[in-house]
Formats: structure tokens, C-alpha cells, sequence
């Protein structure tokens, strides 16, 4: 049996409070144990995007220079030391849910339990560092010595027992894979402009714009408005970030200067990040349209954003955010959809493909080969909250869990895979 899990995200709390509680994890593992009797084997891939050094606020307080995306070949060792400290905290703030992952497993299923982790975006660098690497064998109970994770979990490489591929899938969003088409460590290990516009445009909104506000409300309004804000990485589709933002500030007037000068500030301070400037240069093309040109709308967009003005134009800029690749996640389900089916089209010895990223679980059937067998693309979706624009107003927040099993033919017989996605709703009214 083997259990694809992925996009947990834990983080170190100073961008918001959203790690998994460790009821989440005993629960899932026990249900499965319970359910499923006892396995031939037991696998669990963690499928990237485990652990988030990313997402946090932390970056914004050292020079530029010594953030994942600053003076890499001289600064190295210091980003290093960074990256150290980020990954620390994140430890700290997950203890118990790590330690199940870690020590419970075994104990819950009653043997031993082999663990596959595979980075993705925003635990890039997690592959980066060796320093980094023997942390996540140690926090995880990984035996893996000080070797590079792998990048796919191929199961030709074991027998191919289960016919399956997997890979976290940034490989397939232009925004968040900045490597080439070989697919190697020094591809895997560039930055990609989807690092900077996580940390320095999302994380730093409700930083910038809490900065500003200061004192000027009373603090249960400011707790409020800071834990909203905070949620803006969990809106979906990401298209609507503009009106989220509106509607925090709708009935509070006063607020509305403070949002523009910070979209203008972060906007600022964006545009004069010295990697932007490389990354331009390198994904500009002459008369053609391009990411390059995308990013520079956005940042114009928000140097110029102006909430008084905007009430009645909300809808046109959160089009134009839509139309942009790293705003809309059905053009990355769209990438990872295309690059799913291609792979399986072209290698008939493979039953499904798994892969995470966008955090919208899938369960695509791609064609039937030759031999008559199946093949299906599987997402593994999330394990974090969401807040989904409503049909008629507003936005509803939810919470997402979602994994996937494979098994063996005897460890129950007549199945090949099964997905289960659940959905949380908490506050009751």
C-alpha cells in the first residue's frame, strides 16, 4: 500500500496561523489502518510542498541579499543559515503533528512504515542545502544519508508493483519552475519568480498593510483584520485577491488610503528587487506578450491601485489578475492536466500519475492503452483551508484534506486506487 500525501505546507506562524493540528494526522492514518486491515507494506510519499520556507515573514527582516532569491554565490552560506533558522521555527510550531509523522506511524499500523519525500516549490530548498536535507530525514525518520531527495517517485524503480509515477508538478507551472526540461538537481534548485511573489507580494501585504495601520483601530478590529488578511494565500480563485482585499476594508472607510499605500509600497519594493531585474532580461521577448510583461502589469496594477476608485471597477482588475498564469489556478491545473496525459500517453507501463501543486484534487481518466489497461491522473489537492468565492457574494472558508492510496493486488483484491477528499466547515452560526 502506498500513501500519496502532499501541499501540507507547515509553516513558522509569522504569516499566519494555519498548520495542521496532529488530530488531522492520527485521525487520517487510523481511518486508514481501520478500514483497510492490515497491508502487505506500508509507503508514504510526501508529495512536496511539505514544509514551507516560503511563506513567512521572516525573509523581510534580513537584507536582500541573504533571502533565497539574493547574492546566492557569495551569500550562500548565509541563506543557508537562514533557511536553518525558518525550518527551526517551523519544527517548533509543529512538534506534535512531526513527531506522529515522524514515531506514530509505525505504532499505528503495526510495522514498519518506509517514507519518500520529494520537494516541491516551497520546500526547494529543503534539496538545496545538505544541512537542510539531514534536518528532514531526522524530522521525518527518513534513512536517506545526506543524498539528494528524489524528484519523482518512480515505481519501475521498485518493481513496478503499483504502476505508478509521481511528482509534485511545479515542474509543469512556468511561474514556480524556473529549470529546464532535463529536469536535474541544478534545474530543480533555481529560483523561480513564484518564490517572490509569494514571500514579497502575498506575505507582505497584510505585513505592509498592518505596518501602516498601526494604532489607528482598536485592537480586536486589528487582530481581525490582520488574521483576515493573512488568509490572502488561501483565496481561490487567487484572480480574486483585489476584492478580498475590498471586502476587508468595506466598512471601514478609513482604511482605504492605508490599502493603497501599501499595494503601492509593496509595488515599489518589488520592482526593485535585484533578481527581478535578471529574471526580466531573461523571459522578456521583443514584440511578443510574456511573463515577463505579465509581472509587469501586475506590479503597475497595484502601484496604481486605488480602493475609492475601484469599488465599481472590481471586476475588471480581477479579469486582468485572471488572465495571468500564477493568478489562475485553472491555467496551472490546465499545465499539470496536459503534462499529466502527455507522460502517460507516452509511457503505456504506467497505470496513473500523481502529483499535487495546485491544490484542487483530481481524478482524471487520460485513455486506455494498447493492452486494454487503465490510466488515470490523480491530484492530490491539500491539506490547507480555502476561501472560495461565493455564487452570489462574499467568500466561504473551508477546510481541505485530500490523499490517495495504491495497493497491492493481494492487500485487497479487485482494487487498483482510491482518493478521499474531506471538507471542514468550523464556525457555526
Amino acid at each position: 500500500m502506498i500513501v500519496f500525501i502532499s501541499d501540507l505546507h507547515f509553516i513558522d506562524e509569522t504569516a499566519g496561523m494555519h498548520n495542521i493540528p496532529v488530530r488531522a494526522f492520527e485521525g487520517v492514518f487510523e481511518d486508514i489502518r481501520d478500514y483497510r486491515g492490515k497491508p502487505s507494506e506500508v509507503k508514504i510519499i510526501f508529495l512536496g510542498d511539505v514544509f514551507d520556507l516560503i511563506r513567512t515573514t521572516y525573509w523581510f527582516d534580513v537584507p536582500e541579499a541573504e533571502r533565497p532569491w539574493g547574492d546566492i554565490n557569495t551569500k550562500g552560506a548565509i541563506i543557508e543559515a537562514h533557511a536553518n533558522k525558518v525550518m527551526d521555527d517551523i519544527v517548533t510550531n509543529n512538534k506534535n503533528s512531526l513527531a506522529f509523522l515522524r514515531d506514530g506511524l509505525k505504532t499505528v499500523f503495526g510495522q514498519e512504515v518506509e517514507k519518500i519525500y520529494i520537494p516541491g516549490n516551497h520546500d526547494r530548498l529543503c534539496n538545496v542545502y545538505e544541512s537542510l536535507r539531514e534536518k528532514v530525514c531526522t524530522i521525518l525518520g527518513i534513512h536517506s544519508g545526506k543524498a539528494s531527495f528524489p524528484h519523482v517517485y518512480d515505481d519501475m524503480q521498485y518493481g513496478n508493483k503499483y504502476r505508478v509515477f509521481a511528482r509534485h508538478g511545479h515542474e509543469f507551472d512556468k511561474w514556480n519552475y524556473e529549470g529546464s526540461a532535463n529536469w536535474s538537481n541544478s534545474d530543480y534548485a533555481q529560483v523561480p519568480i513564484g518564490d517572490l511573489i509569494a514571500t514579497e507580494i502575498v506575505s507582505r501585504i497584510p505585513y505592509t498593510i498592518m505596518k501602516h495601520v498601526g494604532d489607528s483601530i482598536p485592537d480586536d478590529q486589528k487582530k481581525a483584520l490582520k488574521r483576515n488578511l493573512q488568509e490572502l494565500d488561501n483565496i481561490r480563485p487567487f484572480s480574486c485577491v483585489l476584492e478580498w482585499i475590498f471586502y476587508q476594508v468595506s466598512e471601514n472607510p478609513d482604511l482605504r488610503e492605508v490599502i493603497d499605500k501599501s499595494l503601492a509600497d509593496i509595488a515599489t519594493n518589488f520592482q526593485n528587487l535585484q533578481y527581478l531585474k535578471g529574471w526580466y532580461k531573461k523571459h522578456d521577448k521583443f514584440l511578443q506578450f510574456d511573463e515577463a510583461d505579465e509581472v509587469q502589469a501586475l506590479i503597475q496594477l497595484y502601484k496604481h491601485f486605488n480602493v475609492n476608485s475601484a469599488e465599481n471597477l472590481i471586476n475588471i482588475f480581477s479579469r486582468v489578475l485572471g488572465s495571468m498564469g500564477f493568478c489562475s489556478p485553472d491555467d496551472s491545473d490546465k499545465d499539470l492536466n496536459e503534462g499529466a496525459a502527455d507522460f502517460l500517453t507516452l509511457t503505456p507501463d504506467y497505470r496513473s500519475i500523481v502529483m499535487g501543486h495546485t491544490h484542487n484534487p483530481l481524478q482524471i481518466p487520460v485513455g486506455v492503452t494498447k493492452s486494454g489497461m487503465d490510466q488515470i491522473y490523480i491530484n492530490t489537492g491539500t491539506w490547507r483551508k480555502k476561501y472560495v468565492q461565493g455564487t452570489n457574494s462574499g467568500f466561504i472558508g473551508l477546510k481541505y484534506l485530500t490523499y490517495a492510496i495504491f495497493y497491492l493486488q493481494d492487500e485487497n483484491p479487485g482494487q487498483f486506487f482510491e482518493t478521499w477528499t474531506g471538507t471542514l466547515k468550523e464556525e457555526y452560526f
